[in-house]
């Protein structure tokens, strides 16, 4: 994914695993299950540092 509409493309899938994710969490831990909350929240962890290019050695730098 090289160009510019492949950049926008995953960064907006990772969006989306945030939005979900983060919500995912709140609807677990409302309901009482904490390891799916835990799990979706690491998740949503784990977008955001994507998100930001955080420093993963496998996340994809645009050139």
């Amino acid at each position: 994914m090289a160009d510019r509409g492949g950049h926008y493309l995953e960064s907006g899938a990772y969006w989306l695993l945030y939005v979900v994710s983060v919500s995912g969490a709140l609807l677990h831990w409302r309901l009482g299950n904490e390891v799916l909350a835990a799990a979706c929240g690491a998740t949503a962890v784990l977008s955001a540092l994507l998100i930001g290019r955080g420093s993963f050695p496998f996340a994809a730098h645009p050139r």
